[in-house]
Order: C-alpha cells, then sequence, then structure tokens
C-alpha cells in the first residue's frame, strides 16, 4: 500500500472513532472516510481489530512527531540560556503535545481513548493498548533516565506521569480543561519534579 493511502485510512479511522465512538464503528465507514475500497482495508489491516491497533500506532507516531518538533523549536529558541536542558525539554513537549487545538490531535487523542475504553471489556483492545502504553511509557522514562534527576525510581516516575496525562486527557476532551490548562498541568508537574522550564531550582 502506497504510504501517503496507509497514512489517509489511519486519519480516516481517527476520524470516524472522534465523531461516533467504538460502538457505531465500522470498517465500511473507514473505507468511505478515506476515499478507498473495503477491501483494501481488509487486505492491508485483516479485520476491525488490526486497523484499530494500527489506528493506536498512527496516533501514537503523530503524537511523537509534534514532540519532536516543538522539542526542536524550543530548543533552538532556548539553546543559549538552557543548553543543559535537552532531554527535559523533550519530555515536556513529548507530554504537552497529547494536547493541541491543530487538526487532528483531538481526533486522535479521541480515538485512543475510545479504544482504551473498550479495552476494559475486549480482549484484542486490552492487547493493543497495553503494548502501545507500554511503548510510550518506555519513550518517557528513557528522557527521565537521560535527564538526570537524583534518587528518582524513572520506570514508576514513567507510570505516574503518562497515568496523569491520560487522566487529564479524558477531562480535556469533556472541556473541563483547555489545552492552556491541561499543557501547564503538565509543566506545573515536572517543574515540582526538577524538569522542565523554571526547575533550575529544583534540578
Amino acid at each position: 500500500m502506497a504510504e501517503d493511502a496507509r497514512e489517509r485510512i489511519l486519519d480516516a479511522c481517527a476520524r470516524v472513532i472522534s465523531r461516533s465512538g467504538l460502538r457505531r464503528f465500522r470498517m465500511s465507514d473507514v473505507a468511505g472516510e478515506a476515499g478507498v475500497s473495503i477491501g483494501l482495508l481488509a487486505y492491508h489491516f485483516g479485520d476491525r481489530d488490526g486497523l484499530l491497533a494500527a489506528a493506536l500506532d498512527h496516533v501514537t507516531a503523530g503524537t511523537n512527531a509534534r514532540a519532536a518538533g516543538a522539542a526542536a523549536a524550543d530548543a533552538g529558541a532556548a539553546s543559549s540560556t538552557r543548553p543543559d536542558r535537552p532531554a527535559a525539554q523533550r519530555l515536556e513537549s513529548l507530554l504537552c503535545s497529547e494536547f493541541g487545538d491543530e487538526p487532528g490531535v483531538r481526533e486522535g487523542s479521541t480515538a485512543w481513548n475510545e479504544v482504551r475504553a473498550a479495552a476494559v471489556f475486549e480482549a484484542a483492545q486490552a492487547a493493543a493498548v497495553a503494548r502501545s502504553t507500554a511503548d510510550w511509557q518506555r519513550q518517557v522514562e528513557e528522557l527521565l533516565e537521560e535527564a538526570g534527576v537524583p534518587n528518582t525510581d524513572a520506570r514508576e516516575l514513567a507510570r505516574i506521569l503518562t497515568a496523569l496525562v491520560e487522566g487529564l486527557s479524558g477531562r480535556w476532551l469533556t472541556g473541563q480543561l483547555t489545552t492552556a490548562d491541561a499543557q501547564d498541568s503538565i509543566r506545573i508537574t515536572l517543574r515540582l519534579l526538577g524538569f522542565g522550564a523554571g526547575a533550575d531550582a529544583l534540578g
């Protein structure tokens, strides 16, 4: 499958889930949204579970790409004043990139949360969510280790931080928090832990 067709299908999958949830999710709706045949979806993704697992990975990849771009921009803007904090900047960017007003961010987050909710009852979704969460948590753990705050269990802290983002995401998606509120909550938490902008006194 051409990469652009795959991207189009997975973007369409997130949009379909974000509009109507998983309860009414149909592969035919994704095919229609993406402008491809349903046979193409079945051929390349197998069944509904295969498509949903690929959509989770796609959402995670999009978040990583946004985080990398934000971290690069931050590093360029602050390189003269904070050359010692690249890992902390990347950590903040990774966690904050879960929230955004750009097209596609809310759809991706909604799709991820829908699949996570379905995982309570569906073993296939539980396995896909567990794998995706483990990959995300491992990225956070690696950044924590690189940033190097002393006397910190990076694995445990990564679990706490990713769980915090998941909780904030639910409030953000339901309108209880603005994007700025959610990102500020991440930044304040990181600052209190000794990471992020303004953390010099703690780090």
